[in-house]
């Protein structure tokens, strides 16, 4: 059996909801907003907990947290942390990344042998304590940066994230044989919108759950009555 912790629901303009973030196992995070590291800690983890950070793309909401995370892994608690924390992302993350932070410390090199930074193209694929990652070329703002999704296995099941995207092949390559396909809902371009969502739901196979996240509550319709269809809720958990 494998969990899904939601840190986070929300998109940068939703209403009251955390942003969107998810905690795989307890040890794999998919994006990393601001609350991150409080909300790991009210789920009783500590850096040293993670094996593994799948960025998707470099707007604000999805990597603000790593200024404070890479604070504790460098020097809080987690500075004496014996083995390093792999962080996959798609090209220009690092550098986004480090202006954020400026000229902190914490911005450790590249090569640094606490933390292995992993540059993600489209079809890239590794393996890391376990877990199969493969990423996805998904369109959000192509003309700005590459934006990607990810295909995880761990513990013979296949969870995919899109991150931010709108309706493209990426989404079917990305939900292709998933049993969890997590899912963005801006409410249109440069995001999906609840028509894209339906779509998806009438294409892709009954196997294959669907968790909405990035949303407005304020505006979400009722999917309850929708099988396989379900809206992500802060600090809820799931098991897939």
């Amino acid at each position: 059996m494998t969990t899904l912790d939601c840190i986070g629901s929300g998109n940068a303009f939703s209403n009251g909801q955390y942003w969107n973030g998810f905690l795989v196992d307890r040890r794999i995070l998919f994006d990393c907003p601001a609350q991150t590291l409080t909300h790991l800690q009210k789920l009783d983890l500590a850096i040293d907990d993670l094996d593994l950070i799948l960025l998707s793309h470099q707007h604000s909401d999805h990597v603000l947290g790593m200024d404070l995370l890479l604070l504790e892994l460098t020097m809080g608690r987690a500075s004496k942390r014996g083995r390093p924390l792999r962080i996959a992302a798609p090209p220009g993350v690092n550098e986004r990344v480090a202006e954020i932070i400026g000229g902190a410390p914490r911005m450790t090199p590249k090569d640094d042998e606490r933390i292995t930074w992993i540059e993600m193209h489209d079809g890239a694929n590794f393996e890391w304590e376990g877990v199969k990652v493969q990423a996805v070329e998904v369109d959000h703002m192509p003309e700005l940066f590459l934006a990607v999704g990810y295909r995880v296995e761990i513990d013979g099941k296949l969870i995919a994230y899109t991150g931010d995207t709108k309706i493209c092949d990426g989404v079917y390559t990305l939900a292709e044989g998933a049993d969890l396909l997590v899912l963005e809902c801006g409410g249109g371009p440069p995001h999906m919108n609840w028509d894209d969502i339906h779509k998806l739901r009438e294409d892709l196979p009954a196997s294959t759950e669907m968790l909405v996240t990035h949303y407005n509550g304020v505006t979400a319709p009722d999917v309850s009555a929708i099988d396989g269809l379900s809206l992500a809720e802060d600090f809820a958990n799931y098991t897939v």
